[in-house]
């Protein structure tokens, strides 16, 4: 028998909040203020201005001299950092290590480039759910956040308003897997944080479409599968009291939102493959349909891309 991986053990020193000063995006950074104070971590706020805003500047105004647009550019980082500096006196940052960061470039690129420079441990974003033309920024910074970020990504979608983020407990944690290495390199992770929180994972794998042999012997399918779940755990991390393992059926995205509302979960986490190819898309659009649509924060961790740092 394979031994049981060793106890990670957490060290989140520096957490990321990014805020184009939404609501969702206030949001974001309450959940982002008590992570930081239960983990000791410096906090990272970070407004990113783009550009392009200055294109709709009128003409006659700055006459498009590059001095012009670089006092329009000065202003506007001067009224970035004031925001953010009252937004941080609305929230419990006096006893916290924190910084405030006002870049200008693409908003993605931009943070994706933060994260690796200042060694970023946790990222936290909001997002409006939205897509096609119905999203605005936040939201697209979200997504991209969620596909490409090197570090692990607490996303805080507009269905887990409800939850009191000062409040955060994460007695529950549920825990979908497809089986791939990418869900068993998160694993570890998510029983790391069930432990440091006394919590408990609920870990579940969803069945699309069961053959019609196998749909005459469901319970066994069910036991079959988790037992796999149980093996997945003691190879890759600590096999807790405290976890229970449920299998479901039909539509992915659709059954774990189920079953987190159900279970009234408080935090979903998964492991995500890198999005190095076009048929790699359709998993994570499901996987950010359930981000839009959770009761609660989900925290997602990007499986390694090839060629991609």
């Amino acid at each position: 028998m394979a031994a049981t991986a060793p106890r990670v053990a957490l060290a989140i020193r520096n957490v990321l909040v990014a805020t184009d000063f939404s609501p969702c995006s206030e949001r974001a950074l309450l959940h982002a203020v008590t992570a930081a104070h239960h983990f000791h971590s410096r906090l990272h706020m970070v407004h990113v201005l783009q550009p392009g805003i200055f294109t709709f500047v009128p003409p006659e105004a700055y006459m498009g001299t590059s001095e012009a647009l670089e006092r329009a550019l000065q202003l506007a980082r001067a009224e970035a950092e004031a925001r953010l500096g009252d937004v941080l006196k609305r929230t419990r940052c006096q006893d916290l290590r924190h910084h405030t960061w006002v870049d200008v470039g693409g908003v993605g690129e931009m943070l994706r480039d933060f994260i690796r420079r200042e060694h970023i441990d946790l990222a936290v974003v909001g997002t409006h759910g939205r897509t096609g033309l119905r999203k605005i920024v936040l939201g697209s910074v979200a997504e991209d956040l969620f596909r490409h970020a090197s570090c692990p990504v607490l996303t805080v979608g507009p269905r887990s308003w409800t939850s009191d983020p000062q409040s955060v407990r994460l007695k529950h944690i549920l825990f979908p897997t497809d089986f791939s290495p990418e869900s068993a390199q998160a694993l570890p992770l998510a029983t790391a944080i069930a432990d440091d929180f006394g919590g408990r994972i609920t870990m579940l794998h969803v069945v699309e479409r069961l053959e019609a042999d196998a749909a005459r012997d469901r319970a066994r399918v069910i036991t079959g599968l988790q037992e796999r779940m149980r093996e997945m755990v003691s190879l890759t991390a600590q096999l807790s009291p405290r976890m229970d393992f449920q299998v479901g059926f039909g539509a992915v995205a659709e059954t774990v939102i189920e079953t987190a509302s159900s279970l009234g979960v408080d935090l979903v986490a998964f492991g995500l493959k890198a999005p190095d190819s076009y048929v790699d898309r359709l998993p994570w659009m499901h996987a950010y349909k359930v981000v839009c649509e959770a009761g609660c924060p989900v925290l997602s961790v990007r499986g390694a891309s090839q060629g991609r740092s």
